[in-house]
């Protein structure tokens, strides 16, 4: 419960030094103390240039989400056939925020970007009640040559080899066990 008000009255100081909007743990917080606006921005645009997306096309809304089971990091999710009233956002799991570094945290959420612009590509870039999804990312030539290449931005940042690998490793493991994702 410490952590919780902690990480909510972080997440004030930073709305409110960034200009942003309604802060709530399990709602819609636009920067976090891990993330950083300006590399969330500089993936974001390399994502959409490398998937020809939309120059204006915002990112999507990444919250904080008490409610994941504790085994899931974070989670890319998108309103569905099956499921049409779920949000379209990130979601991170406030217990495995300090698990990783910021170059693997920046990483994990371009990953989830990468899904976003994917799965909006593949659906001509409208805005739609719910989404069709039919190509399988992890497995994907293009998505995991995205995901690697955020790596080696990250890298000219962090300049972490060792997260770098972890990158990668990362990314073909998602391949491995999440094929169908």
């Amino acid at each position: 419960m410490r952590f919780q008000r902690c990480l909510l009255q972080c997440a004030m100081v930073m709305a409110s030094m960034l200009g942003s909007i309604t802060v709530s743990l399990a709602q819609t917080v636009t920067h976090i103390g891990m993330l950083e606006p300006d590399t969330v921005s500089r993936m974001w645009s390399f994502i959409k240039d490398k998937t020809q997306a939309p120059a204006d096309l915002p990112v999507p809304p990444i919250v904080v989400d008490e409610s994941l089971p504790k085994n899931v990091r974070l989670m890319f999710e998108f309103p569905s056939q099956l499921s049409p009233e779920t949000e379209m956002r990130i979601r991170l799991n406030p217990r495995n925020l300090m698990a990783w570094n910021n170059g693997m945290w920046h990483w994990a959420v371009g990953h989830e970007m990468t899904h976003y612009a994917f799965l909006l590509r593949e659906n001509g870039w409208q805005e739609k009640t719910w989404y069709d999804n039919q190509l399988k990312h992890h497995c994907d030539y293009e998505f995991m040559t995205i995901t690697q290449k955020l790596a080696e931005l990250l890298w000219e940042i962090y300049e972490s080899s060792e997260d770098r690998l972890h990158m990668y490793i990362e990314a073909n493991k998602s391949c491995r066990h999440q094929p169908n994702q």
